[in-house]
């Protein structure tokens, strides 16, 4: 059976995050780069607990682009072209 959406992209980003314990975290912030331009990403943070950033986005300036960060997990998928 073929998924034709992002679901799941992100159910395995959710088993990736049980399983290793990934979380946002600014200290991600020297690694994490655009998956499309391979550029800077800026942060903003909406919600915090310690360390971990619960919800916010990262965002492209060069693909002008916005990737969400929910439950503590970026989405990095790249935009859909329509």
């Amino acid at each position: 059976m073929r998924n034709g959406g992002r679901g799941g992209s992100v159910l395995i980003l959710k088993l990736t995050q049980s399983c290793y314990n990934f979380t946002m975290k600014r200290s991600l912030m020297d690694i994490i780069v655009c998956p499309v331009c391979k550029g800077d990403l800026t942060l903003t943070v909406a919600a915090e607990e310690g360390d971990e950033i619960v919800t916010g986005s990262l965002h492209c300036g060069k693909c002008n682009v916005d990737y969400p960060i929910e439950e503590s997990i970026p989405n990095l998928l790249p935009p859909e072209n329509d």
